[in-house]
């Protein structure tokens, strides 16, 4: 039964190696190019653009696959067509809200081009997303994983080939043309195992019953985003400055590509944990085991590589980064089980119930780094993001246990 999934889930790792080192050289690029201070510039650009780009999403790629994992034939594709429509409209009213923030928020004042350039990739980014769920629905991750290695090449590409120095329009034009570029590319990939010709005109009561679906996990997906990268950035640069924000931001690099293989591995398993046919408790428990010994394996050799790694990709100024990426390892174990249990509970429909649990964790993280930022600065951020994600993950536990008996 969990062939395929770990099938599915050591291509993902393998590409994932492979995307981890262009981006080990990309760090170590950027971060010496464009300093602590442009760098952290980026860091909250980035930062706050994930909450928009949460929005585009809406919930409306993993409720696509877990329904698309339900049909077959017409009835499957219907779905991945109107998923596509769908999120083209979230991610238009996600553009214009970005547009509110860039314009009437002071902290863009000086970056305002920049961030526009930024903020016009979240189309493209979302057909990407599109692409994905008809790749996992499908079982096909080796061709998603083939995109996602394309787009950071070419960005890598760029930046090798460009002896001249670098500015933050530079960086965020670059990763938009490399975005345009791996999409195409990925459209190109789909047609082996979807037919682009399917594609017709919008069925407004498709989309209607769709969103009612996916809203409860659009909106956990935006709060998730907000305690998870925006607010700790947001209060670091208030009460700190936009240099620690780039130390900060370099250490929660790391721990968010250290999340990745969780993500993926639950990802793989996410359609079998959908289909009424699955040996779902005997799935959760195999799942559980291989999640554990990984942990056990992650968090102490990243532990003592913590030197070794920051230095690599920031160099000794980013010397700051270090403690504060031990610190994230404790969020690191809470994250991985809460990966595995929030899908699970997704597969049950317990969206609303993961919506409800995120907006308590938001209500600790912000009441939490309030307290906690201005007297220890980038730590106290570091140990509230653990307090945030052993919130959530107790909560679904709880929840989850509450289900199945």
């Amino acid at each position: 039964m969990l062939k395929k999934p770990i099938i599915n889930t050591a291509v993902q790792v393998f590409g994932k190696g492979i995307t981890v080192l262009i981006s080990l050289v990309t760090t170590g690029i950027l971060t010496r190019k464009l300093g602590p201070d442009v760098y952290g510039s980026y860091t909250l650009v980035t930062s706050v653009f994930i909450i928009l780009d949460s929005l585009a999403d809406f919930g409306t790629k993993i409720i696509g696959v877990r329904e698309a994992s339900l049909k077959t034939g017409k009835e499957r594709e219907n779905i991945f067509i109107q998923a596509t429509w769908l999120r083209l409209m979230t991610s238009t009213i996600a553009f214009l809200v970005g547009l509110l923030v860039i314009f009437l928020w002071n902290g863009f004042a000086e970056i305002r081009i920049e961030s526009l350039v930024s903020l016009s990739m979240i189309w493209f980014t979302s057909i990407a997303g599109s692409l994905e769920i008809v790749f996992q629905t499908k079982l096909r991750m080796d061709l998603k994983v083939l995109i996602d290695i394309v787009f950071p090449s070419l960005f890598l590409i760029a930046l090798l080939s460009w002896n001249k120095p670098i500015t933050l329009l530079w960086v965020f034009g670059v990763y938009l043309l490399a975005r345009i570029i791996s999409l195409v590319f990925g459209i190109g990939l789909v047609r082996e195992v979807f037919n682009l010709e399917a594609i017709r005109s919008i069925n407004w009561v498709f989309l209607k019953k769709f969103l009612k679906e996916s809203w409860p996990m659009g909106m956990y997906l935006i709060v998730f985003a907000g305690y998870d990268r925006a607010i700790d950035s947001l209060l670091i640069q208030k009460y700190i400055g936009i240099k620690e924000v780039a130390f900060y931001g370099l250490a929660y690099k790391i721990y968010s590509n250290l999340i990745q293989p969780a993500y993926f591995f639950v990802n793989s398993i996410f359609p079998l944990m959908s289909s009424e046919t699955t040996e779902r408790r005997k799935l959760f428990k195999s799942s559980t085991l291989l999640i554990v010994l990984g942990l056990i394996l992650l968090i102490p050799t990243v532990y003592l590589l913590s030197p070794f790694i920051i230095n690599v990709l920031g160099g000794a100024s980013f010397a700051p980064s270090i403690p504060v990426l031990r610190v994230l390892l404790i969020a690191l174990a809470f994250s991985y089980i809460g990966h595995l249990v929030g899908f699970t509970l997704i597969a049950k429909g317990g969206q609303k119930d993961i919506l409800i649990f995120s907006l308590i964790s938001l209500t600790v993280n912000i009441a939490a780094n309030l307290w906690a930022v201005p007297r220890y600065g980038m730590m106290g951020a570091a140990v509230v993001t653990g307090i945030t994600e052993a919130t959530n993950c107790i909560l679904m536990s709880w929840r989850l246990w509450k289900k199945a008996r």
